[in-house]
């Protein structure tokens, strides 16, 4: 059963209508499900929370997997990506040895994320049902991962706290975004309170759309002054 703010039991017979595909990375191909018709999920366009962002594959999720693979090794790590959608990132980092906890504030995205994980041979991740504006979590990581979880300036203050309390002494941030001025804006700001380093670098990100069919994605990687080393 499903229980906001805590761990909770997946629950996988979807009435979504769903389809399998092949995401292609460099070097890496991973089966996912996805949802057949994502327009058919908004039930009212005003309201923010209840538009599906959760349910594509944003181009800033691919750049932050194809990151991961590349340079990240999460060996003995435990890892929790916030609004996790589908879970791509958050697959890979499991991939490069991280024992995952998917988080997202819609079960949908948790069902279908679960699914997705089981496809790639994930065993034991843990789901994590919260909203990041009342995030009840008391477990500590050694990274916080995210992809364009920063657009909004309303929602910086609580993912500030979250970074603040969920990351483990010597642990550290890992976000991506197609280079919006918030999200720049909040990490210059998360440096100078903080005084954590950045590693920033940028990924070219290309997708099957005739109108944006090219990406350059912008990677953090945003590491405690107590972290050993890049």
């Amino acid at each position: 059963m499903w229980k906001t703010d805590a761990f909770f039991e997946v629950v996988t017979d979807l009435t979504l209508r769903t389809k399998k595909i092949t995401v292609k990375l460099p070097s890496l191909e991973l089966p996912l499900i996805i949802v057949e018709d994502v327009e058919a999920l908004i039930t009212d366009p005003a309201d923010e929370d209840k538009i599906p962002l959760w349910a594509e594959i944003w181009p800033a999720a691919r750049g932050l997997s194809q990151f991961i693979w590349e340079n990240m090794n999460f060996s003995g790590q435990k890892v929790l990506e916030l609004g996790c959608g589908l879970g791509l990132p958050g697959i890979v980092a499991g991939l490069k040895g991280a024992r995952v906890t998917f988080s997202d504030y819609q079960p949908d995205a948790l069902d279908i994320c679960s699914r997705n994980a089981g496809l790639n041979g994930l065993a034991g991740a843990g789901y994590h049902l919260g909203d990041w504006r009342n995030f009840r979590l008391e477990e500590l990581y050694d990274w916080i991962v995210g992809s364009d979880i920063l657009y909004d300036p309303k929602f910086h203050a609580f993912l500030a706290r979250i970074f603040a309390d969920n990351t483990a002494r010597g642990g550290g941030v890992l976000v991506s975004h197609p280079g919006r001025k918030p999200t720049f804006e909040f990490i210059a700001r998360w440096r100078r309170e903080t005084g954590c380093r950045e590693y920033h670098t940028v990924i070219p990100v290309s997708i099957n759309d005739p109108h944006f069919p090219h990406y350059e994605i912008h990677v953090h990687k945003l590491t405690r002054q107590d972290s050993p080393g890049r």
